[in-house]
């Protein structure tokens, strides 16, 4: 792919400035909470969170002339949120919002009413409800995935792509402030390929020199091809906030090798994203950086690169000058410097002591290539022998790293399912290899898993074991793009079947998947990888009703395990929309009909996602009187 520079790369496209109105307060400074592209859990940040004084209920406007396209309730997500479509061929979104205004909210009532449900996807007929620029069509609030009060505002263009919102010229917010870098982490990315002669991922941490730009102080030798992953983030004048970076441009002895920018992308890849940062750290640590490279599978047109997809190359002994630049979308922007010294993988050493080793074998993976660490091992002949089915491939010491012997294997070549290192055995459970975008199967001792051509963004070198109820395929810190299906028989004995469904350890406790129970095998879906277990959830969840008046219902409802699956609500047996806010767990009533009021006996049930209902029947009660203040008395 041919290389882009900067300025052409991020203004490719135009944009229509002062056609949009800034949705909050209009023409008053404001402030944002985060940007397009902001690295969340497990996606990009789809546009601005426009702050909101702390508070719910400011007015929402039109930022332009447009109808309602679509109008919805989510539980989590957007929660209350407004897709208004524009004469220009764009869409406007507004979400987590508190109230919809007249007649958009007698709308999505009566829809609730005639579905008997919450939640509600809804689209109107083109030119049911037009808005004029600057009208007010909402109220702003913290319904849905928000954790906070603000106004989640998007641009899109007619291919449903996100754009950048602050290319439109928005003056209410200004910034002046650079983006900062934080770590800096170079990854070896072939067998051959070292970084201070080791085959591992290495973080430095960048230093700020008295100019304002940031080096590198340590010193870094490297071969091969290297990637660079960057942990940096834009700041706001005015705001203790971080944000996403708006461009990276990474250059080697002054040729550019990589850029990046957060123009646009599109609505339905989000989780695209876990290939574009490294996963595993951030599963980890949860900290997220960025992949300065193109990586194996990736689909978005985020990047432009050179020959050898944005990593560094190193073929020599010499000094090179590595710059990196960060840009946020007003153009501020920071430099980071530092070198790396070309290095050739020398032979090892070769210890004339006797053999020896102290500790147990440790094994990882990264890039198709198994690296097993033998803590204290030495040997005058120092080789590993991997076992594949009935094969013995031995393979010599790669390097020593301290008193710690190294050696690597290409998973592309053979899979192992044991390797031997002196007296020592590590049993590593690889099973098969299987590529990224075609359909694929794996069946064997009981355990069946089923792959799309959508699963995978790179070869999984696939591992499985089960124990009893518990069956682990693979670790967590590998992303998957979709869902692959999974098939067992757990070995234990499973305690009211209809009871129990799947749930994956995500190392602070257990989450909740379901499956399907087909005789004695569940079958379930899942996007992550790592540990399912096999449990039940017999424990029904709890309702504490705190109102049944007259004119209004309100409770707090939860579940502990499997987590809330539905409720209801009915007085004399006719149905009550409830609303809900999972993340304080509060459900409150909404009438149909103001003036009429709730009278007769209420049933309120809910229900976990394993199938135990609560029932609760009460009475309505007359709202009971405040007793007057009681007047003191004078001595």
């Amino acid at each position: 792919m041919a290389l882009v520079s900067f300025a052409s790369f991020a203004q490719k496209e135009s944009y229509p400035k002062n056609y949009f109105l800034f949705p909050i307060t209009p023409g008053q400074s404001n402030s944002l909470a985060g940007v397009l592209g902001d690295l969340r859990t497990n996606h990009f940040h789809g546009g601005l969170d426009i702050r909101t004084q702390q508070r719910e209920g400011l007015a929402v406007h039109a930022a332009a002339d447009g109808y309602i396209y679509r109008i919805a309730v989510q539980g989590g997500g957007y929660g209350n949120v407004i897709y208004l479509r524009h004469p220009n061929g764009l869409t406007t979104v507004y979400g987590h919002l508190q109230k919809f205004s007249e007649p958009l909210a007698s709308y999505v009532r009566n829809a609730q009413y005639k579905q008997e449900d919450f939640y509600v996807n809804l689209y109107p007929e083109p030119n049911q409800f037009v808005f004029k620029k600057g009208q007010v069509m909402a109220l702003s609030g913290n319904t849905g995935g928000s954790g906070g009060p603000h106004l989640h505002f998007e641009i899109r263009d007619s291919r449903d792509n996100h754009l950048n919102p602050l290319y439109f010229n928005f003056s209410e917010i200004k910034d002046s402030t650079p983006p900062a870098f934080w770590n800096v982490a170079l990854r070896p990315a072939t067998i051959d390929s070292r970084v201070n002669a080791q085959f591992e991922r290495q973080v430095f941490k960048t230093v700020r020199q008295k100019n304002d730009t940031y080096r590198i102080t340590q010193p870094i030798r490297a071969t091969g091809e290297v990637g660079i992953e960057l942990q940096a983030y834009d700041y706001m004048t005015g705001t203790g906030f971080r944000y996403g970076l708006h461009c990276i441009e990474i250059k080697l002895d002054g040729k550019e090798i990589f850029t990046y920018n957060m123009e646009k992308f599109p609505s339905d890849i989000f989780r695209d994203y876990n290939n574009l940062i490294d996963y595993r750290t951030d599963q980890e640590s949860g900290a997220r950086f960025y992949r300065c490279y193109n990586p194996d599978g990736n689909n978005f047109d985020l990047y432009k690169t050179g020959p050898f997809q944005g990593r560094l190359f190193i073929k020599d002994t010499l000094e090179h000058e590595v710059t990196v630049k960060i840009f946020d979308a007003f153009e501020n922007s920071s430099l980071l410097t530092f070198t790396v010294q070309g290095e050739l993988n020398a032979p090892e050493p070769v210890s004339r002591e006797s053999e020896s080793s102290s500790g147990m074998l440790t094994a990882e993976m990264e890039n198709n290539v198994l690296k097993v660490v033998a803590p204290g091992y030495h040997s005058e002949t120092p080789f590993a022998t991997f076992f594949s089915e009935r094969l013995r491939i031995q393979k010599d010491l790669a390097y020593y790293d301290g008193r710690n012997a190294t050696f690597l294997a290409d998973l592309r070549n053979f899979l192992p399912d044991s390797v031997q290192v002196g007296d020592k055995v590590l049993e590593l459970n690889y099973r098969k290899s299987i590529a990224p975008g075609k359909i694929s199967e794996y069946a064997r001792d009981g355990v069946v898993i089923r792959f799309d051509s959508t699963t995978l963004f790179d070869t999984l070198h696939l591992t499985v074991r089960k124990r009893f109820n518990m069956l682990t395929i693979n670790e967590p810190t590998i992303p998957l793009r979709h869902y692959m299906d999974v098939r067992y028989k757990p070995e234990g004995a499973v305690v009211r079947r209809e009871r129990s469904g799947v749930y994956r350890y995500d190392g602070g406790g257990y989450n909740y998947i379901g499956g399907n129970w087909l005789g004695d095998v569940i079958a379930f879906r899942t996007r992550e990888l790592g540990t399912f277990v096999v449990m039940a959830d017999t424990i029904p969840p709890s309702i504490n009703l705190i109102e049944h008046s007259k004119d209004r219902i309100r409770a707090y409802i939860r579940d502990d395990r499997s987590g809330i699956s539905s409720f209801r609500a009915l007085v004399n047996g006719k149905w009550v929309l409830m609303n809900y806010e999972y993340k304080s767990r509060y459900i409150w009533s909404e009438k149909l009909n103001d003036d009429v009021p709730f009278e007769g006996e209420l049933a309120l049930e809910v229900t976990d996602r394993a199938g135990n209902n609560t029932i609760l029947r009460v009475e309505i009660e007359e709202p009971k009187p405040k007793p007057a203040p009681r007047k003191s008395r004078r001595r």
